[in-house]
C-alpha cells in the first residue's frame, strides 16, 4: 500500500508539472526513475574496484617518475650523489607504500563508493603527489622551510586519508554514524598532536624533524599489521 500511495503522489506531482502527462507516461517515467536508481547503486558498488585500480595505477606512476629522476653517475666522483639519490628514492618509496597499504585496507572495508568517496580519494591522491618532491627537498636541504613544508604536506595526506576512511565507513555503518564521528575525532586529535610536535621541532630543530619525518612512516610500513594503527 505504501508503494502504491507513493506512486500515486508521484504521479499527481508529475501531472501538475506536465499537464498532458497520461497515467501510462507517468508509469514509464517512474520505471525509468527506478532503472536509473538501480544503475546508480550498481555504479557505487563497482566504483570501489575502479578507485582501487586507479590508485594502483597513479601510485605506480609516482614510483616510476621518482625512479627516473635518479641521475646515473657519469664519473666516480658522482657515485656519492648517485647513492644519495637512491636513498631519497627509497625514503619516498616507502612513505608512499605506507599510504598505499593503508588505502588498500580502506577499500577492502568498502561495500560501495558514492560521490563523496570519489572526491575524497582524488583529494587524497592529489596531496600524496606532493610527497616525493617534498621528501627530496627535506633530504637535500635540511632547512626550516623544507621541514615545515614536508610536515604540512604529510599532515594533509594523512588528513585526506582519514577523510577517505570516514567517507567509506559512514555508508557501511549508517546506524553508528555518531560513534564513527566520535572515534574519528579522537583519531584526528592524536594525529594532530603528533604533527604539531613535529612542526614545532621543524621550527626549532629542522634537522631532527627531518629525520623523524622520514623514519616514522617507513617504520610504520614495516610494522606488523596489528600494531600499525597505534602510531597513526
Amino acid at each position: 500500500m505504501e508503494k502504491a500511495e507513493q506512486f500515486r503522489v508521484t504521479c499527481m506531482i508529475r501531472q501538475r508539472l506536465f499537464e498532458n502527462l497520461s497515467d501510462e507516461e507517468c508509469a514509464k517515467l517512474d520505471h525509468a526513475r527506478q532503472r536509473s536508481e538501480e544503475n546508480e547503486e550498481k555504479l557505487k558498488v563497482s566504483m570501489v574496484s575502479h578507485l582501487s585500480t586507479l590508485n594502483d595505477g597513479i601510485i605506480a606512476i609516482f614510483i616510476t617518475v621518482m625512479m627516473l629522476e635518479i641521475p646515473y653517475p657519469s664519473s666516480s666522483a658522482e657515485i656519492g650523489t648517485f647513492v644519495w639519490s637512491i636513498l631519497v628514492f627509497a625514503a619516498s618509496f616507502f612513505i608512499i607504500a605506507d599510504f598505499w597499504y593503508d588505502s588498500k585496507g580502506i577499500f577492502q572495508s568498502m561495500s560501495d563508493a558514492d560521490h563523496l568517496t570519489v572526491v575524497a580519494d582524488f583529494v587524497y591522491l592529489a596531496v600524496m603527489a606532493l610527497i616525493p618532491v617534498t621528501t627530496k627537498w627535506i633530504m637535500n636541504v635540511q632547512s626550516r622551510d623544507a621541514s615545515i613544508c614536508f610536515g604540512i604536506v604529510y599532515f594533509l595526506t594523512v588528513l585526506a586519508q582519514e577523510f577517505l576512511r570516514f567517507s567509506a565507513l559512514r555508508r557501511k555503518f549508517v546506524h553508528y554514524r555518531g560513534l564513527i564521528v566520535r572515534l574519528f575525532s579522537i583519531r584526528l586529535a592524536r594525529i594532530w598532536m603528533l604533527i604539531a610536535v613535529l612542526l614545532v621541532l621543524s621550527w626549532f630543530v629542522p634537522q631532527f624533524a627531518a629525520i623523524a619525518y622520514i623514519i616514522l612512516p617507513v617504520f610504520s610500513f614495516f610494522m606488523p599489521a596489528k600494531k600499525r594503527n597505534k602510531i597513526f
